[in-house]
């Protein structure tokens, strides 16, 4: 599969994740930090149609988001989670 350039916006925050008490998804999985003026961007991305994100007006509340974000989509049922589970076999 081709991988395609994904755009975020912002510029990219160098954050300190251990500097903080933070979810076990957001350490487990570090999403980058991005800052677009006042707001701030957490971003996973595997394949763009698979993105994971946050926002919030600062890096902790962006990643808090983010970690929300993943916790809703393996609560999902019926297609998206039938789709993610066939494409781990």
């Amino acid at each position: 599969m081709k991988q395609q350039v994904r755009t975020i916006p912002g510029k990219l925050v160098d954050f300190d994740y251990y500097g903080y008490r933070l979810p076990t998804f957001v350490m487990q999985f570090k999403p980058s930090v991005y800052q677009d003026g006042d707001c701030y961007y957490a971003v996973l991305s595997f394949e763009e149609e698979h993105d994971v994100s946050g926002l919030g007006t600062s890096p902790e509340d962006a990643l808090i988001d983010w970690n929300d974000k993943v916790c809703e989509m393996l609560a999902l049922s019926g297609p998206l989670r039938t789709s993610l589970s066939t494409k781990n076999k």
